[in-house]
């Protein structure tokens, strides 16, 4: 008999067949009476504490992944015999299943989803995620156009559901991972790339018989282009595909900013026009066909004009007023492709400064900005130049910072990094005084180190923001004080974990500070009170 609960969801239809990986039902919260897709699987024979324990770790940071772009999971865990994963509840229609009913998707269509996906895939690399298993199955398009990822889980979670690649995932799986490279980031672009292939050709860009042999087209079989089967994709789109699906991971683009920036760049050639030029450079040209003339006029679009009467030639159509015209085209080309001037890189730059996405910051610095230095090493910006690209470049160890911290990868911090983490504790703790002190002396130690500029420059940042307050000469104790007073007020109104931890943080970030030991000490005793009530 199925399940007709799990955790704190009652179940109602299944939205997926059964398979080793476990099976999708439509749930609903018994409290909360919000919809969810809960998906169930089997816990492994031998499931250990550490493993559970790893599990709910992995867990909280995926309810971290908060993105249009990704269906959302709110939580999961265990009963007797089965583990449980509850994800947003998306109305719409897989990927699968749009392609299945309308075999291939106008490359406008196609284009808008890929878009949406290269944003979510770079929201989440930011964050740390790497998905591994992009295919049509996992994407979700809402009734709103939305496309969305989902199925992203890591190692604790992913070993209690491992089941054999079946051919259809082997179809959108990179080469190097059946040289047993772990999933990365050029690995989620190469199933980016198996996808809009699939959208806009309607077939895989791989295909066998077994698995094997389907292993050995994707390391090795010739991939034939979007162009050629589709003869109204812009040869751009063909290039972009044609780059995320090559094989060397190196060849790829660098990142999923970078896939965004090329799509834009691909709309602006679009709304140029560039017309036949697209299916010349694509291989398919009338120039190349053997047909006669009209044929080739139909291809190209070119209506037959009549024949005319009289032998008086229009000035619009005689050799020297096109002659004229073409020099002039070239002529305007040749002005739009000159180099920008100095003024002008600085021009582009700040637009995409004052922008609040940091992709833009990081073309800012990565096209104009360094041009700015490299063309114009002397010149009257390049004071500016040199101080906005340190700017971007903080701002980028920031987020590196933030991600790593969230992960816990923090081993390979150097010391600067490790300081600013701590001296920004005490700054988020509310101790101006103390973190003031800590970002003094990552200066004063770190600032001539070329390694560590991007953190000193943070934390210079962050004295100016300080220091912007204002603060007495006792301002570390009165500022203890006023947390043991806030501990206090939260224990009379029987707020007590929120006193214990307010209590918990003093003695972890001043038990080694004799300046304020009177203070702790207090904290410690209010602490063991609290504990050990009598």
């Amino acid at each position: 008999m199925a399940k007709s609960r799990i955790g704190p969801f009652s179940l109602d239809a299944p939205l997926s067949k059964p398979k080793s990986s476990g099976q999708v039902f439509r749930g609903l919260h018994l409290e909360q009476k919000k919809l969810a897709a809960i998906r169930i699987f089997p816990i492994p024979m031998g499931l250990t504490p550490e493993t559970r324990a790893a599990f709910a770790s992995q867990l909280e940071q995926l309810k971290q992944l908060r993105h249009r772009g990704i269906v959302r999971c709110y939580g999961g865990g265990f009963d007797t015999r089965n583990a449980f994963l509850a994800y947003e509840m998306v109305e719409g229609e897989s990927l699968t299943s749009i392609l299945a009913r309308r075999e291939r998707l106008p490359w406008e269509t196609a284009l808008d989803y890929s878009q949406q996906m290269a944003e979510a895939l770079q929201y989440a690399h930011q964050m740390g995620w790497v998905h591994g298993r992009l295919r049509p199955g996992k994407i979700v398009i809402s009734e709103t156009g939305i496309a969305k990822i989902g199925d992203w889980r890591r190692e604790a979670i992913s070993s209690m559901m491992q089941a054999p690649l079946t051919p259809e995932q082997i179809q959108f799986t990179a080469p190097e991972y059946f040289d047993n490279v772990p999933p990365d980031e050029k690995q989620d672009l190469y199933g980016l790339g198996a996808v809009m292939y699939t959208m806009l050709t309607g077939r895989p860009p791989c295909v066998g018989t077994d698995a094997a042999s389907l292993i050995r087209q994707v390391q090795s079989g010739e991939i034939q282009s979007v162009a050629s089967q589709v003869l109204d994709c812009p040869v751009w789109l063909n290039v972009i595909v044609g780059q995320l699906l090559a094989r060397d991971p190196v060849q790829r683009p660098f990142s999923a900013i970078a896939v965004q920036l090329a799509f834009k760049e691909a709309q602006r050639r679009q709304s140029e026009g560039v017309g036949v030029l697209q299916h010349a450079t694509a291989g398919f040209s009338p120039l190349q066909m053997n047909v006669d003339r009209e044929e080739a006029e139909k291809v190209l679009g070119i209506k037959k004009k009549k024949a005319r009467k009289s032998r008086d030639t229009s000035v619009f159509e005689s050799t020297w007023f096109l002659v004229s015209a073409l020099l002039l085209a070239i002529g305007a080309a040749v002005w739009f492709m000159l180099p920008l001037s100095e003024q002008g890189l600085r021009e582009h730059a700040e637009k995409l400064l004052a922008s609040e996405d940091w992709a833009d910051w990081n073309h800012a610095r990565n096209e104009y900005l360094t041009g700015i230095l490299q063309r114009f090493p002397d010149g009257k910006h390049s004071e500016w130049a040199t101080e906005k690209i340190e700017w971007v470049d903080a701002r980028e160890a920031e987020r590196k910072l933030d991600r790593e911290e969230r992960l816990g990868k923090t081993d390979n911090w150097t010391q600067a990094q490790v300081q600013y983490a701590e001296a920004r504790k005490f700054e988020r703790f509310g101790d101006l005084a103390t973190a003031l002190d800590r970002f003094r002396a990552i200066v004063n130690l770190f600032g001539t180190r070329d390694e560590d500029r991007a953190v000193v420059l943070l934390a210079s940042e962050a004295i100016s923001r300080i220091r912007a307050q204002g603060m007495g000469e006792n301002a570390l104790q009165e500022f203890i004080q006023a947390k043991l007073d806030e501990a206090e007020a939260a224990y009379d109104k029987a707020r007590i974990t929120d006193a214990k931890l307010k209590l918990e943080s003093i003695v972890e970030l001043y038990g080694t500070n004799q300046e304020v030991a009177p203070l702790v000490e207090k904290a410690k005793t209010r602490l063991a009170e609290i504990n050990n009530p009598s």
